[in-house]
């Protein structure tokens, strides 16, 4: 009785071991708790028909390519996805320029397979026609993109 009831035990830590296992053997990048700190202060809800409503704006805030480039290479080595596999993802902001995304902060950027890339865009350019439409506020947008982009609502599924 006395051995089933250890053999009980002993397989009751098993989940809490593998779950520490899993912990210090996956790479994985620290995520923000908040979106507010994934945010350009240059946008606001007061100014967007003179910075994101404008055609093109993002153009102007975003970060070179060097910059850009030098990110994706860190990435890569931290999540231990071999430079070789560099052509397979696309360096993208969590939350959009066109959204009011930190253009340059690193903790705004984040590696994304490509075949996300056209779908999530998808979503960004209806938020942001949402936003500049009225229907949404700035905010309501950052937080939908951020929380959940394949499922953003306001008619952007």
């Amino acid at each position: 009785m006395v051995a089933d009831h250890e053999a009980i035990l002993e397989g009751a830590h098993m989940p809490i071991i593998f779950l520490l296992l899993l912990t210090f053997t996956i790479p994985a990048r620290a995520q923000p708790v908040r979106v507010e700190i994934l945010r350009n202060p240059s946008v606001t809800q007061q100014n967007i028909d003179a910075t994101i409503c404008v055609p093109g704006w993002t153009k102007g805030v975003r970060p070179p390519s060097s910059y850009t480039h030098r990110i994706k290479l860190e990435l890569l080595h931290e999540l231990e996805i071999p430079q070789e596999q560099l052509a397979d993802y696309e360096l993208d902001h969590r939350i959009p320029l066109s959204l009011g995304g930190a253009p340059a902060d690193p903790r705004n950027l984040e590696l994304q397979p490509w075949g996300e890339a056209e779908p999530k865009d998808r979503k960004e350019a209806c938020l942001a026609r949402a936003v500049c439409a009225g229907v949404l506020t700035l905010e309501e947008a950052q937080q939908r993109i951020w929380s959940d982009w394949r499922n953003v609502g306001a008619g952007c599924d």
